[in-house]
């Protein structure tokens, strides 16, 4: 499991590439059109970058194609590639690196062209190369980086009588008490303070319990690693406010709708959220994501990369040119209002003071979400998600559940 540690937060000689260098390309031949396969629809920020770029009038034209999240849009390179057709460029997710580049055929940046390559990825932090680096290929841009933390609704917070003023570093024995406290006291004023826990978003959240305890999913060799003391314990914490009923296990729509109308007192999500927080400065708190009691954090991050997939040399170059501009500071200056991290080496400022716990966890050091191994990688995460909601439903006892993923996803990951 790649390792972004702040030790490595150095910046080089290549550091920066100004725009100018950037853009003073020779035209190509004829006009190339790059459609990128994309999670976001045209009403996102994705497509400002994409209008900015092709505003720049270089000879590459790019469309950006919505193919729904990031399973559906990669079963669907499944097909475009079985077909020959594989798509030029597609938004992957970090979960998938494995998988993009074994079995979808991801292209190797630096076999279409080095110098190019190397400018794209230098304009990033040197602690995330490794996250689009597999089997020794550069294999992507490292475009989107999101971290879990925890939101407070302060007016629901302070109807309880507890302190807004938030420690910079929380643990699960902090935050549960406080749940606790909140449970205590509004129950039956405010049927929907409670935190929810979505069953269908919950693989990334459970992965930081388990890292936070001493143990992985996934350890830093790529070996499975579900069958230790360390995962189970983390595991039981995760589980625990559900157990009590302070947690409510729910969808992720209904989790969504309950945070955006500002109905829970905590959430422990995305810090992609602190873009659009619902309740406003007043009523907002940010602090990190829970650490467990006695134990070092190791928080994990969640996102995507772009990645090349086509064959074609001119439409590999073409994309090679978008690339460029998404790494340069304008690119990464439009991006960054999405709520992402910045993990290039531009100085781009926060986007409001909601990301500063965000970026706090990024400074500490995150690891990559979990990267599914093997040709069926792609069904891991589902089978992850299926075992999380099962112990969070009470169906298994997380001790059993953690058994149960381990041999379902050791004979998936076998295949």
């Amino acid at each position: 499991m790649a390792e972004i540690n702040r030790r490595q937060f150095v910046a080089g000689a290549t550091a920066a590439i100004g725009a100018s260098a950037i853009m003073a390309r020779p035209a190509f031949s004829a006009d190339a059109t790059v459609e990128v396969s994309s999670i976001w629809g045209s009403d996102k920020p994705f497509q400002k970058v994409v209008d900015a770029f092709n505003a720049r009038k270089l000879g590459v034209t790019v469309v950006s194609r919505f193919d729904g999240d990031y399973e559906s849009a990669t079963a669907k390179a499944v097909a475009s590639v079985a077909a020959g057709r594989p798509p030029a460029m597609m938004i992957t997710g970090w979960k998938f690196g494995y998988f993009a580049k074994r079995t979808l055929g991801a292209r190797d940046l630096r076999e279409i062209n080095p110098a190019k390559a190397d400018a794209i990825i230098n304009s990033f932090r040197p602690s995330v190369h490794p996250l689009v680096t597999i089997d020794g290929s550069l294999i992507g841009l490292p475009w989107a980086m999101s971290t879990p933390i925890t939101f407070i609704n302060s007016e629901l917070w302070k109807s309880a009588g507890l302190d807004p003023n938030l420690p910079e570093t929380i643990d699960t024995k902090w935050l549960y008490e406080n749940a606790r406290k909140l449970d205590a006291a509004l129950k039956g004023k405010h049927p929907t303070y409670r935190s929810a826990l979505a069953l269908s978003n919950n693989e990334w959240t459970s992965q930081s319990f388990i890292q936070n305890a001493g143990g992985y999913i996934i350890d830093p060799q790529g070996n499975l690693a579900l069958n230790s003391l360390e995962a189970v314990a983390g595991m039981t914490e995760f589980c625990a406010p559900a157990g009590e009923g302070l947690w409510l296990p729910v969808s992720a729509k209904d989790q969504d709708a309950a945070f955006e109308s500002g109905a829970l007192a905590i959430c422990t999500t995305s810090s992609t959220r602190a873009a659009t927080f619902p309740l406003g400065a007043a009523k907002a708190i940010t602090t990190k994501f829970p650490g467990m009691p006695g134990h070092a954090r190791k928080m994990n991050s969640g996102g995507n990369f772009l990645a090349v997939y086509t064959k074609n040399k001119e439409q590999a170059e073409a994309s090679l040119a978008f690339l460029e501009f998404c790494a340069s500071k304008e690119g990464q200056t439009i991006w960054s209002q999405v709520g992402y991290l910045n993990t290039s080496v531009h100085d781009v400022p926060l986007i409001n003071d909601f990301m500063k716990p965000a970026a706090a966890q990024l400074t500490d050091g995150l690891t990559a979400e979990t990267i599914w191994p093997g040709k069926r990688g792609l069904e891991g995460q589902d089978v992850w998600r299926k075992w999380v909601s099962r112990m969070l439903l009470k169906d298994v006892t997380p001790a059993d559940g953690v058994k149960g993923a381990h041999q379902e996803l050791a004979g998936l990951i076998a295949a």
